[in-house]
């Protein structure tokens, strides 16, 4: 087995890019194995872990961050 057959019999997130990089696939086949991303595999396990607002931390959330403190912890 080489490392083409290893990447092409893994996940559609793995596979899309290696027929479009490596193995030179056609635009079709790749459009068609990238589209199953959010439908199969890790990418749709990844995309089922949104809430039901579609937002990763459930609630809509403040994007601000709290301010950088201009000291560490140890005082300095």
């Amino acid at each position: 087995m080489t490392v083409l057959d290893w990447l092409l019999d893994s996940d559609p997130s793995i596979r899309w890019q290696a027929l479009r990089d490596l193995a030179g696939a056609p635009a079709d086949a790749v459009a068609s194995e990238r589209a199953r991303v959010a439908v199969d595999g890790w990418g749709a396990r990844l995309l089922a872990l949104r809430g039901a607002d579609g937002q990763w931390a459930g609630e809509r959330t403040s994007r601000r961050k709290a301010a950088i403190p201009t000291s560490d912890r140890r005082g300095r």
